[in-house]
């Protein structure tokens, strides 16, 4: 027993805390993220020649949310180049872009009805014309980024693990000191980039002097060193919580095949829950239909579950599914893609990952290349821009 309990406790340093990720409420928040990530595989012998695969992909996101009103910005491109093992296999090439934005404003801070407005972009190498759509809408719900809040418990957990805090803290400090981690944007901006830590850093420290819990009275230099370490070098996955729905009417202005002007309905359903101190689970479902002759429905919804390890490793896991049925014809498809991939940070802006994927697509045609499902394992890096 006496070997178990410092397991336990090993194993699970946060569950000395009563507060929870959901805890946190604050509306006001902003974070941006971007990634360049490339993968690779490739296979020779026992086959005709060697078959390759790259691809190269690019997201970014930057959001922003307050009572009032919140906005989104989204944009991801990738680009495949492969080729087949048989002889008559040639070099394949697709690129893919699109980018989103919606702003929600709601008709009262306290209340959760908004309405919002929304722009989408498309881009295939292989389509007549790029995708342009327009929608407006209602909205019920509020989803909350609660990323100051863990990177919160992570700075607590060093300045535990280095006896610089002792003690508990209450939940309405915990809180107070999660506000304060989410407002480096506004000292960065008041201090300038190479003072504005300094300020920041003081904030925290004058909060954890009020609760009595700093061993020595003060943060000292091995404090500020564990906090710089955690919140400048360590990649924290965002944590959100809360759901929203949406439904509006949209006008695709120009799609992948050249029409313009087919107006459609949509409906968007989020959900967000953090999972414990290390989980986060995402899930976002869409549908629309467009209203015109010979269209159709597009069904999609987007799954994602991420478990840190570790401070230094990520494991990552989605499953997106689309459903695309036109209506007057047969050309009804279904794609099934679920992947797990292990994310290792060699540096706060490099990691190795390690992917693997299937996908299934059904679309009713035989001996196109896609009636079995494709395994395919990927090692890639990825680069965080910001």
């Amino acid at each position: 027993m006496k070997y178990i309990l410092p397991i336990i406790a090993l194993l699970l340093p946060n569950v000395v805390n009563a507060i929870q990720i959901t805890d946190y409420l604050d509306p006001e928040s902003s974070y941006e993220e971007a990634f360049i990530l490339g993968q690779f595989n490739s296979k020779s012998g026992n086959q005709a020649q060697s078959s390759y695969d790259l691809a190269l992909k690019a997201d970014y996101e930057k959001n922003y949310s307050s009572l009032p009103r919140n906005w989104r910005f989204l944009a991801d491109g990738s680009t495949d180049i492969s080729r087949g093992s048989n002889p008559a296999d040639e070099k394949q090439e697709r690129t893919f872009a699109n980018a989103h934005a919606n702003i929600d404003t709601y008709f009262l801070d306290d209340r959760p009805l908004f309405w919002f407005g929304s722009g989408d972009l498309g881009y295939q190498d292989d389509a007549d014309s790029e995708l342009i759509k327009f929608g407006i809408g209602i909205g019920y719900g509020r989803v909350i980024n609660a990323t100051p809040i863990a990177r919160l418990l992570r700075v607590e957990d060093e300045l535990r693990e280095h006896g610089v805090v002792l003690g508990r803290i209450s939940d309405p400090t915990y809180l107070d000191l999660a506000k304060i981690i989410a407002r480096e944007d506004e000292f960065r901006s008041r201090y300038g980039v190479d003072e504005y830590k300094s300020y920041w850093f003081e904030a925290v420290e004058e909060q954890l002097q009020a609760a009595g819990v700093l061993k020595m009275g003060q943060l000292g230099a091995l404090g500020a060193l564990q906090m710089n370490r955690v919140l400048s070098d360590e990649v924290i996955k965002i944590r959100k919580h809360g759901w929203s729905l949406r439904a509006g009417l949209g006008l695709i202005a120009q799609d992948f095949q050249g029409n313009h002007g087919d107006p459609s309905i949509d409906l968007v359903w989020e959900y967000a829950k953090p999972q414990g101190f290390k989980g986060q689970f995402i899930n976002t479902l869409s549908y629309s239909k467009i209203i015109a002759n010979g269209s159709g429905t597009i069904l999609k919804n987007n799954m994602s579950y991420t478990w840190e390890i570790s401070d230094l490793i990520d494991w990552e896991n989605r499953w997106d599914i689309t459903i695309d049925k036109t209506d007057n014809s047969n050309k009804d498809t279904t794609t099934n893609k679920l992947s797990s991939s292990f994310n290792y940070y060699i540096t706060n802006r490099i990691s190795a990952d390690a992917t693997i994927s299937a996908v299934n697509t059904e679309d009713n045609i035989s001996n196109n290349d896609n009636d079995e499902t494709d395994i395919i394992t990927f090692m890639g890096l990825r680069y965080r821009l910001k």
